[in-house]
């Protein structure tokens, strides 16, 4: 009875290391859980932004492509009268493009889902190129197809998530 005395006085700390060492484990558990979740909070905000500015600029090309469906001639382009719209080799490359009032077209109207992004979509359109066909309308008029480069700018929340998109659209006036 007296060495199980001994032994049971000896182990009386054993416990209170053993709790310190596992809140210690707890606690680092504890934060990098924390810091994990923070850092997923702000991957899924980023990729919010990003698919804002996706959408904006898919939005602006959609219109852009419209805006050349809906023309009843070639003529009616007004390029060089109408900001946005370019003659066939005279926009700027990407880089030198300018996204405002005097070098592109903006869109109007922006869906209640896109009215949080920092600046309205907006879109260029440029003929690209004219292929002959073989069909013939009159006295020699020759036909054939228009090619046009459409080109977006779309950005999200942040001015920093800026998306730029570009289409060949071909249309066939009568």
């Amino acid at each position: 009875m007296r060495s199980r005395a001994l032994l049971s006085r000896n182990e009386e700390g054993v416990v209170l290391v053993l709790c310190l060492i596992t809140l210690v484990v707890l606690t680092l558990i504890g934060v990098s859980t924390t810091t994990s979740s923070r850092l997923e909070v702000e991957i899924s905000g980023n990729d919010k932004t990003y698919k804002e500015a996706f959408y904006a600029a898919e939005m602006s090309l959609t219109v852009g492509e419209t805006v050349v469906n809906s023309l009843l001639s070639r003529v009616e382009l007004n390029e060089g009268i109408t900001p946005g719209r370019y003659v066939k080799g005279t926009q700027p490359v990407w880089k030198d493009l300018v996204w405002n009032d005097t070098y592109s077209a903006v869109v109007s109207s922006v869906p209640s889902g896109l009215s949080q992004v920092y600046a309205p979509p907006r879109y260029t359109i440029e003929e690209r190129d004219f292929r002959r066909d073989s069909l013939t309308i009159g006295i020699g008029v020759t036909t054939g197809i228009y090619l046009f480069t459409v080109k977006a700018q779309g950005t999200g929340t942040n001015k920093a998530a800026e998306v730029l998109l570009e289409s060949i659209y071909a249309k066939h006036y009568n």
